[in-house]
């Protein structure tokens, strides 16, 4: 049965601040907020009843909007993400300094970005279309056991590289503190209304450390990354990055940095002093995520930095002629010319070395812990924290001020690596 030709249909209800109408045989309907201020919504129907019932309830949805000072037009949680990421962005192009006061900070890391970018896509796929007033405890919650499952429902070769199966709890953790963060975003900016924050979060419960090498397998790794620069005797490039691996891997190891803030080091960035014992050391100026703080290498390593210097030296000459040059090495977008303490052959910022660490810990056979627990690069900031504590030659309040974190998270993720002989001993 065809339907009924409404072109041209008009009607005014509720005091004449409804309208119903038709366009191009489509019921529409257009609704008088106030201040010569109009919503308009396609009922979607060719039909007359269907669209008189359409248009009554939206009528009182704006009413019941309105009583509970929720906005009249709503919006989608992937606006409120769009929106605070561009937020986020502006302060990374900024580059301002982190405040003491973490409440008043305006500053955003390339790290944190980077991961904000990343978890914002789970909840786009989880939540994007749903309105940011309707995210609830109950949506929050279901978020955990659709993140769990989320990889192995595509296959294996869509998924992106270095994908973990299955979460961390910790990883679920940050991941609803996030959205968390976003839904005061929208609270702050009346984009919910009266609406009550929800207040659920994932707790781990368990906390889950990244393994620790031994300083049996520290040595091995750092002699078989010495027997891996020595096998690439033809091509200099290659040699290069080798090389910088090496000392990469080697200062971090004997500073604790994180791999973001050694990524971020620029030459500037380094204090060359002598400590009370007459010993040349640097101290580095790094911006992580806990703010601007001074890093103290250990003195044994300050010839791993010497080496990274002299080597930019040799090299800068090659850099500064491929950058006037306008060359473009490694497919990259342009040559980035700068101060950058660890450089690629280009001269590019190092975004990530993990994939070659990784290739180095293949080739010693040394990919996991005897715990069956995957090696990283944040394991050598584990390697660190322990040497440390297992030396005992410096305090864990110390400790924790160099590497940027706190003494609970020292005691609850690295403390317990300390070996109770050890501990004994110090006690003793």
């Amino acid at each position: 049965m065809l339907d009924e030709n409404f072109d041209g249909f008009e009607e005014l209800t509720h005091e004449g601040k409804l309208r119903l109408y038709t366009r191009n045989g489509i019921f529409q309907a257009r609704l008088y907020i106030g201040g010569r201020r109009y919503l308009a919504k396609s009922l979607k129907t060719r039909k007359l009843g269907e669209a008189r019932e359409l248009a009554d309830n939206f009528w009182h949805d704006i009413r019941v909007k309105r009583e509970q000072s929720l906005p009249i037009k709503g919006r989608r949680f992937s606006e409120v993400i769009a929106e605070y990421l561009k937020l986020r962005k502006t302060q990374n192009q900024r580059g301002l300094k982190k405040s003491p006061d973490r409440r008043s900070q305006e500053h955003t890391s390339d790290q944190n970005l980077r991961q904000m970018e990343r978890v914002s896509k789970f909840w786009l796929a989880y939540c994007g279309n749903r309105a940011v007033d309707t995210i609830d405890n109950a949506v929050l919650t279901d978020f955990v056991t659709w993140r769990r499952d989320f990889y192995s429902k595509i296959p294996e070769k869509n998924r992106p590289r270095n994908y973990s199966l299955y979460p961390a709890d910790k990883t679920l953790e940050w991941e609803t503190i996030f959205a968390l963060t976003l839904l005061k975003y929208a609270h702050e900016r009346g984009y919910r209304g009266a609406k009550q924050l929800p207040s659920y979060y994932y707790k781990a419960s368990r906390v889950k450390t990244r393994p620790s090498f031994t300083r049996i397998e520290y040595r091995h790794l750092y002699e078989g990354m010495r027997r891996w620069i020595n096998a690439e005797k033809k091509n200099e490039m290659r040699r290069y990055t080798r090389e910088l691996l090496r000392d990469y891997v080697l200062i971090l190891a004997n500073s604790g940095m994180r791999v973001g803030e050694a990524n971020n080091l620029r030459e500037r960035d380094l204090i060359k002093f002598t400590d009370d014992l007459g010993r040349e050391n640097y101290r580095f100026i790094v911006n992580g995520k806990t703010g601007v703080r001074e890093v103290v290498l250990r003195t044994n390593a300050v010839r791993y930095v010497d080496r990274c210097l002299e080597r930019n030296a040799l090299w800068r000459e090659r850099w500064e002629k491929a950058a006037s040059e306008g060359t473009k090495a490694h497919n990259r977008k342009k040559v980035n010319h700068s101060d950058w303490l660890f450089r690629m052959a280009d001269s590019n910022q190092v975004i990530s070395l993990g994939d070659q660490f990784q290739k180095v810990l293949e080739r010693e056979s040394m990919t996991h812990s005897v715990d069956g627990e995957a090696y990283s690069l944040y394991s050598l900031r584990h390697f660190y924290a322990v040497q440390m504590l297992r030396r005992g030659k410096a305090n864990v309040f110390d400790i924790a001020r160099n590497m940027g974190t706190s003494v609970h998270i020292i005691e609850s993720y690295y403390g317990r690596s300390a070996t109770s002989a050890v501990v004994a001993a110090r006690l003793g």
